[in-house]
């Protein structure tokens, strides 16, 4: 498959609208879990925007003393998401989100969320992605690598957020089991069941 710049750009301006604005409420984390391993410490929160149905996803390393060395957070579209996440826990990704080298997924089951945000009068695209954690050459279809990442970025017409990939401004992943993003699936669908309930007119705004 040969990458098409013209497309890539499309499908940014396609997701323009997910371009987020500085939210005014946070909940608390709805999920959140340290990591330590051999191979890495640090954690994963997960917190939900209702007002502007997105979830933001924390992914911070630490040291193996527990100090934080660095976290990145970006936002994703709440429904997008869940279903995302749903479709892994039902078995059925595999077929939903082939691997799309277009997006940076090299792997079956992936996901990839692009924004961005004007932070101090510069325009940064905020990505996040999940796939297949890797091992050298080949990938492990029983954990995954969840991403996110800070880039610089230029802004179309559109005012979608078109990052230069080469010019990183923070970045970071952990590995991610099976079984925890069913734990999460769920969890993240509780949460918008219950909001939807107490809030019939969520529709509206």
């Amino acid at each position: 498959m040969t990458f098409d710049v013209n497309e890539f750009i499309g499908s940014l301006e396609h997701n323009a609208e997910l371009a987020e604005q500085p939210p005014k409420e946070y909940q608390t984390d709805l999920y959140k879990k340290w990591f330590r391993s051999k191979t890495q410490s640090g954690f994963l929160s997960i917190k939900p925007w209702f007002q502007g149905m997105k979830f933001k996803i924390d992914i911070g390393k630490t040291s193996p003393e527990g100090k934080l060395i660095s976290s990145t957070n970006v936002y994703v579209d709440a429904f997008d998401f869940a279903a995302y996440l749903r479709s892994i826990s039902n078995g059925t990704a595999t077929v939903n989100y082939p691997a799309n080298e277009r997006s940076g997924i090299p792997s079956p089951e992936g996901f990839a969320s692009y924004g961005g945000a004007d932070i101090n009068g510069k325009p940064i695209s905020r990505i996040f992605k999940a796939h297949y954690w890797q091992n050298g050459e080949s990938y492990d279809s029983n954990a995954f690598a969840w991403k996110c990442g800070h880039f610089a970025a230029k802004k179309s017409d559109t005012g979608a957020f078109i990052p230069d990939l080469k010019s990183a401004l923070s970045v970071d992943f952990l590995k991610v089991t099976r079984q925890d993003v069913c734990s999460i699936s769920y969890l993240l669908d509780v949460s918008l069941f219950g909001y939807v309930a107490n809030n019939p007119d969520w529709y509206d705004h």
